[in-house]
């Protein structure tokens, strides 16, 4: 009896070291590609964007194609492209990003005729928000300089939604 009840009680102790023992963590899978739309230079003022994530997912191209509408009579507007390069900080659904683009950085406006939307560099910085199954969100902030343009910097921004695929 005293055997049964010892078999018993070691039983109980394994029991709860079982049941406890650790799964393995899963590790979350690689971004691939992402796509968003929304507004910012780097979509092409009004426009969507595709960015196809290298190697470990820090880096990433991306292009964006878009339109500058006009606010008032007389502005520049018309299709609008932007391309560069981004580096994320780690994490599986927040980062920090630095992006270096190419993109229209002024609007001439009032000009009826012969209007000139200039492109040149920028650097943005930005936060990348992207949920388990997909969702991303994109806020970003800058400056950027167009060599043809009025010779000042200018400010840059994108906020875009949309959805990223993992490998």
């Amino acid at each position: 009896m005293r055997a049964l009840s010892l078999i018993v009680t070691l039983a109980f102790l394994a029991a709860p070291a079982h049941a406890q023992r650790a799964e393995p963590a899963l590790q979350p899978q690689m971004r691939s590609t992402s796509f968003l739309a929304g507004v910012g230079n780097a979509m092409g003022w009004l426009g969507v964007q595709g960015e196809k994530y290298l190697g470990s997912g820090r880096m990433s191209l991306f292009g964006g194609l878009g339109y500058t509408p006009s606010v008032i009579e007389g502005d520049a507007n018309g299709v609008t492209v932007a391309g560069g390069v981004r580096g994320y900080t780690a994490g599986v659904r927040h980062r920090g990003f630095l992006e270096l683009s190419v993109a229209q950085i002024e609007v001439e406006q009032s000009c009826f005729a012969h209007c000139r939307r200039p492109y040149g560099p920028g650097l943005q910085a930005g936060y990348q928000y992207v949920a388990n199954g997909g969702f991303t969100a994109s806020l970003s902030g800058g400056v950027g300089y167009a060599p043809n343009g009025s010779g000042n910097a200018a400010g840059l921004m994108g906020l875009g939604f949309g959805y990223t695929w993992r490998r």
